[in-house]
């Protein structure tokens, strides 16, 4: 089909999308007019509280019986503007004495001036009391239309790249008036976008400097049988992975492997395909580990901190904290089904590969290591050492970064002039395109009226979760690139998230962060076709991967893998974010 044609039909399914958005976003909150919240305690009503939106402060008591008063404050900008919520402090006093409440004991609804009824729940809990953030609706059909428009543009990026779709989202943003014109960028230099450009410095100079070989080399050493030929093609992929972008830790461990197979691949067809297969397993789940391993990570660490925690939260170290457990329980179910598979369908090739790999070694001695190998080695140490140590120093993962950044192009590791240029600069675009979407969504109240209107989801309860992770697990299979996927499934996981908090008795932004890890998390285990993640696309490109191996196993591995990571980590998760 002719490229023009391809955007074209593209473009016209973004503005049906969007057109379908708007038409279910609210309408503008009417700036004149009398509102009636109804307040709800226990799921009963207790009163209502009458305001006009140009109403700074409101204080009313609701007797509830048995001594108790419910007393609800409300705080207002005093009108309809972006991004300046009305706030309702809710708190339940006993005999004058504060009790606590729980998220999910207040709810509350608004009904407007033009008879349009919302329902709200709590979205953070102070003290004893519980606050439930509202804001008025303006320009959240433009929002809605924007969003709906750049999740097909989004899904579509290797048509139309996400460098375009970003710029869109971002003006068209500021056009509507979403957007300040004064801050249309205030996002694409966070603090940890500059953490994923640390990552792709990190990525130059372990291949400049031969580190990458270095590490391959222990591949001909570990192989000896097999099913340790699996193991060491999937772990070193997958180590390499967890430093440097999946695509480039395929690169760098496909010539290597395809060596080692290449004198079986006549006989044992079925073992070679299934190693290649483990490799795109090992280097797209490796990225699940650190902050820097995908860019998944890094959009839904920054959504989390500017949208529910409203706080640098989630940094290097925590993130180790939430996707080590998820790597190490993915990677080992990932290479037992593999080492499951390779029995069921290669039982006769097992004898035949092991015969082949006692004759192989290493050929030539390793070279010593040279100066600028060792300064590399030694300023990549400083670099994880500042991420990981963060609760000891204070260094936040951003400065970090910065300072490692510095430290490779001031010693001449990286030279300013040819490797300035290779970095990521082009995911800073996707990653302040998707944060300025989000924060787009909140200040237009879209994201506010979505969480109204999935009040229903909270009674999933904690099965919620295993439909978010499998789904985001879909749309990466079948949909859309990880890295795509995240910057639009992050705005939906936040307000999903705070709803199912509310019926478990969870913080808000903790329900917000648990979604939106899950999503994440079962994004890295899309691997089961070519156009589910690079690492797929790469080995099945190379010819030594057979597409039914990589279905089969892939969509094998991705169901067993997310279910089980999400029914270990779940809880888990739950008390550290």
């Amino acid at each position: 089909m002719n490229r023009i044609v391809e955007i074209t039909i593209i473009v016209l399914i973004a503005i049906v999308a969007g057109a379908i958005v708007y038409s279910v976003s609210p309408p503008d909150w009417p700036v004149q007019g009398t509102y009636t919240a109804e307040v709800f305690l226990h799921g009963k009503s207790v009163g209502v509280l009458e305001f006009n939106l140009s109403d700074k402060h409101i204080v009313k008591n609701f007797s509830t019986g048995n001594n108790e008063v419910l007393q609800v404050a409300l705080r207002s900008p005093g009108g309809v503007y972006v991004g300046k919520p009305l706030v309702f402090n809710v708190c339940l006093y006993r005999d004058n004495e504060l009790v606590e409440l729980s998220i999910k004991d207040v709810s509350l609804t608004i009904k407007t001036p033009d008879n349009h009824l919302y329902k709200y729940i709590p979205t953070s809990k102070t003290d004893k009391c519980v606050e439930i953030s509202v804001q008025p609706y303006i320009h959240a059909r433009e929002a809605g239309f924007i969003f709906g428009s750049a999740i097909v543009l989004f899904a579509s990026a290797s048509i139309i790249h996400y460098i375009i779709t970003g710029l869109y989202v971002t003006l068209a943003l500021v056009l509507v008036g979403v957007q300040p014109a004064s801050t249309a960028y205030q996002y694409y230099m966070a603090p940890l976008i500059m953490v994923f450009i640390a990552g792709s410095a990190m990525e130059l100079v372990i291949r400049e400097k031969g580190l990458d070989v270095r590490v391959a080399r222990l591949l001909s050493r570990i192989a000896r049988g097999p099913y340790t030929l699996i193991l060491g093609i999937s772990f070193l992929g997958s180590f390499l992975s967890m430093w440097m972008s999946n695509t480039a830790a395929t690169y760098v461990m496909l010539p290597l492997a395809a060596a080692l197979l290449a004198g079986i691949r006549d006989k044992a067809p079925r073992i070679s395909s299934i190693a290649m297969v483990s490799l795109a397993m090992g280097a797209s789940i490796g990225g699940t580990a650190t902050l820097i391993g995908t860019p998944p990570n890094l959009i839904a660490a920054e959504f989390l901190n500017k949208f529910a925690y409203g706080y640098y939260a989630i940094g290097f170290y925590r993130w180790l904290l939430i996707g080590l457990p998820a790597w190490i329980i993915g990677f080992t179910i990932g290479v037992l089904l593999a080492f499951l598979y390779a029995k069921i369908t290669a039982s006769g090739e097992l004898g035949i590969v092991k015969d082949y790999l006692k004759g192989i070694r290493e050929k030539g001695e390793a070279k010593p290591w040279s100066r600028a190998e060792i300064i590399a080695l030694t300023e990549l140490l400083i670099l994880v050492g500042l991420w990981i140590t963060e609760p000891l120093h204070g260094i936040k993962t951003g400065i970090a970064a910065g300072i490692g950044i510095l430290l490779f192009f001031a010693t001449g590791i990286l030279n300013p002039k040819e490797h300035w240029k290779k970095l990521a600069w082009d995911l800073m675009v996707l990653f302040g395109a998707g944060l300025t979407l989000g924060s787009g969504l909140m200040k237009s109240g879209w994201a506010n009226y979505l969480l109204s209107q999935l009040h229903s989801v909270g009674s999933l309860g904690w099965a919620g979760f295993y439909i978010i992770g499998f789904t985001a697990y879909f749309i990466g299979t079948f949909i859309s690139s990880h890295t795509s996927a995240s910057a639009f499934i992050a705005p939906l996981t936040i307000p999903l998230g705070m709803t199912m908090a509310a019926s478990l008795g969870l913080n808000p932004a903790t329900g917000a962060a648990l979604a939106t890890v899950v999503a994440v998390v079962s994004l890295n285990n899309a691997i089961a076709l070519p156009i589910s993640t690079p690492p797929s696309a790469i080995v099945y490109a190379s010819g030594k991967a057979n597409i039914k191996d990589l279905m089969i196993y892939g969509f094998l591995f991705g169901i067993v893998a997310n279910a089980i990571i999400i029914a270990v980590l779940l809880h888990y998760w739950a008390t550290i974010l």
